[in-house]
């Protein structure tokens, strides 16, 4: 077993954490019975497909099947003039449609990203300008501000709502203080207006995520896919080129619906837009970044170095029980042989 460098506790301790906001009334969510019913394995592995987070899997299944449907299906098929133009109608209405909601989904993610990135910046700026204040006071905004940017990464963007008790309390915080000298006067007012301005931000974050496609939008794009690819089908006539071209038109269409599930999730770019900042921006206010051990297990973001490595045991948004850990993930340390407890927040709990 190996210590992290600085350490103090013992290896592979672990420590619960708890918060007074974990228990929401999103966590009555339905969810589907054949969801809760399947191996855990399968069960993942149909969220992953669900929420987009696989591509490959999906586009590949839907071009072997529809590939040997085609082959399987031969010459027997309806009027071929009948066919052409039904297939040329649902390729226009699935074109125009699918275009327009990627041009959609992709400026709501480039919004959601850039007032996410302000709001990083502002959290930055109110670590800065408390260097004026006492170091106790200091410390207390750091590990709020802390708390509020963990909090963040806890629940999804879509859900960015069930993280305003900790930006409730940074404000409080920052609108408590007392400044005593006219340069902490003049910090003062610029803390006030940072406030205000991560509060614009958030409430521009919630409107913005909460434009996602709703259920007949999916709905329609969908019904049409399956048309389309039903008609791909029986169009080759049976021969081998023509059902290996109808396979590949066919995992073409379902990757495009992978990528606007993506993109409507907003996990699209999420790894240079998301995580890559915010482990710059702990890394700066001499935090250990935050990353929940899922999102490095799926390679949607591999960070290095020190870091605290959060698993949630219950459903998602419940919170209370997650466990955080600090692990050196550096190229030459075993990330299994340099687990601790991340203790800092214990009081809080």
């Amino acid at each position: 077993m190996r210590r992290l460098q600085g350490s103090a506790g013992p290896v592979h301790a672990i420590f619960t954490l708890t918060s007074a906001w974990g228990h929401t009334a999103v966590e009555g969510r339905w969810r589907p019975g054949y969801l809760t019913q399947m191996p855990a394995k399968l069960r993942q592995a149909a969220v992953a497909v669900l929420h987009g987070e696989t591509t490959l899997w999906p586009a590949l299944t839907a071009g072997i099947v529809v590939a040997v449907a085609s082959y399987c299906v031969g010459p027997t098929r309806g009027d071929l003039e009948v066919d052409v133009a039904l297939a040329s109608m649902a390729t226009f209405l699935f074109g125009v449609l699918i275009a327009f909601t990627i041009a959609r989904t992709t400026d709501r993610l480039a919004v959601v990203q850039t007032l996410v990135s302000r709001n990083n910046a502002s959290l930055l700026s109110i670590l800065q300008l408390m260097a004026v204040f006492a170091v106790d006071r200091t410390e207390e905004v750091r590990q709020m501000i802390d708390r509020q940017l963990t909090d963040q990464i806890d629940y999804r963007l879509l859900d960015n709502h069930l993280a305003t008790p900790s930006n409730l309390a940074l404000t409080a915080a920052i609108i408590a203080l007392d400044p005593q000298t006219l340069q902490q006067e003049q910090a003062y007012r610029s803390l006030l207006d940072v406030c205000i301005d991560i509060t614009a931000n958030r409430a521009q974050i919630e409107s913005t995520t909460g434009q996602s496609l709703q259920a007949i939008e999916w709905g329609g794009l969908l019904l049409l896919l399956l048309i389309l690819m039903a008609l791909i089908v029986v169009l080759p006539g049976g021969t081998v080129w023509g059902a290996l071209i109808a396979g590949a038109l066919a995992g073409t269409l379902v990757t495009l619906v992978v990528l606007l599930r993506k993109l409507d999730l907003l996990r699209w770019h999420e790894r240079s837009s998301i995580w890559e900042p915010t482990t710059r921006l702990f890394r700066s206010m001499g935090l250990h970044p935050y990353v929940p051990r899922q999102v490095i297990v799926d390679g949607r973001y591999r960070p290095t170095g020190v870091v605290r490595v959060v698993d949630y045991p219950d459903p998602y948004p419940n919170r209370s029980t997650k466990i955080v850990t600090l692990e050196d993930l550096s190229a030459d340390v075993s990330a299994d042989a340099t687990t601790e407890v991340e203790a800092g927040r214990a009081s809080d709990g």
